[in-house]
């Protein structure tokens, strides 16, 4: 059976952005003369956006016709904490161990204080984890949580849950005293929600009767509203959406993408390989590029290029670096680590499973 090959085509989307807009904030800390990358590739957070909604489609996607099955529910749970943790602890060790070396190169942003369980954890906390996109991760395991708590309603009743779970955050004012009610109540959680409601749209209703191109021209138009979204909100910090308005005007461009690309594939349309392959490797290059691009970094500053062409080779070098350490750590480390967690699924539960259940996502039956 096909798989929808546009949903790992939108993860190299996603991931390519947030390198980007690391790729800004690299330059701003080593380069010694004027800056040559444009402010607004900022927008490029709106990469996590993306991840999000994707996140919650293919949440909905895998969980269909598990729902209240003990043994597929923590299967789920599983699945899901076994695709996130054991790299992410790679790399989390790796930090610690140049905290441990040189505590500066740390957090610097919070005055290199750190919360080492919380971070191992993926524990919500007042500090960034020691891989700072880690952040994200505990957004992400919040969701998988509360999506197996779900799994154990009848399956209609998922969407009605879906809705209910937002209009509880729409309304709780976002509280922000303590770090664990700030992730039950964040808006970003919204975006996860628009996914899972997507994927349940995808398999229970027709196509859209329209062609694929003209759905993947409308997904381009949802990628232009994210810069424009940020040129409104974000343009001195460049952070991610902090409040519910803010989500907003880049959640709803992520999941206008989403529903175009995967309408369009099944029209017939598939994304370019060279995004489908950064795809595949997105976790990898997400947990990696930061360490391959500071060190890109500190090199530059120690070799004083502090001309035009000094600074497009080491943004060139730190950009192509940050990508082939990603597919290098996902050929390497990450393919082998999941391979070992399947294999324990496999005499767990006595039964096989795919090398990678987040490519999973099949396209439904064609209807008439």
């Amino acid at each position: 059976m096909s798989k929808l090959q546009n949903i790992q085509a939108l993860r190299g989307v996603a991931v390519l952005c947030v390198v980007l807009f690391h790729l800004v904030i690299i330059e701003g800390k080593y380069a010694e003369g004027a800056a040559l990358l444009p402010g607004w590739l900022r927008f490029g957070m709106f990469g996590v956006d993306l991840f999000f909604v994707i996140s919650g489609f293919v949440m909905a996607t895998v969980a269909r016709g598990k729902f209240r099955q003990l043994k597929e529910s923590l299967l789920f749970l599983y699945h899901r904490v076994s695709r996130i943790y054991p790299l992410y602890w790679v790399y989390t060790t790796l930090a610690l161990i140049v905290f441990l070396v040189q505590p500066s190169w740390v957090n610097s942003s919070q005055g290199n204080r750190v919360d080492i369980v919380a971070s191992y954890l993926l524990l919500p906390s007042g500090f960034l984890p020691l891989i700072p996109v880690g952040w994200t991760l505990v957004h992400e395991m919040y969701f998988y949580i509360v999506f197996f708590f779900l799994l154990f309603l009848p399956e209609k009743f998922l969407a009605p849950a879906m809705l209910a779970w937002g209009a509880i955050i729409a309304f709780s004012g976002f509280p922000a005293w303590n770090p664990f009610i700030r992730v039950a109540l964040h808006p970003l959680t919204l975006e996860f929600i628009a996914g899972c409601l997507l994927g349940i749209h995808y398999y229970n209703f027709k196509p859209l009767k329209m062609h694929g191109y003209p759905l993947v021209a409308i997904a381009s138009l949802g990628l232009f509203a994210a810069v424009m979204g940020y040129t409104r909100y974000n343009s001195e910090t460049g952070l991610s959406p902090l409040d519910l308005a803010q989500a907003l005007y880049y959640g709803i461009p992520a999941v206008v993408i989403v529903f175009c690309v995967v309408h369009a594939e099944r029209n017939g349309v598939v994304l370019p390989n060279f995004l489908i392959q950064p795809g595949n490797a997105s976790y990898s290059i997400y947990l990696s590029h930061l360490f391959t691009m500071n060190v890109v970094g500190r090199a530059w500053k120690l070799a004083g290029w502090d001309s035009s062409l000094g600074n497009i080779a080491a943004l060139t070098a730190a950009f192509a670096l940050a990508l082939i350490v990603g597919f290098l750590s996902y050929r390497f480390v990450e393919m082998p680590l999941l391979k070992a967690t399947r294999r324990v699924t496999s005499r767990s539960f006595r039964h096989h499973d795919p090398p990678n259940i987040d490519k999973e996502v099949s396209p439904p039956p064609q209807r008439g």
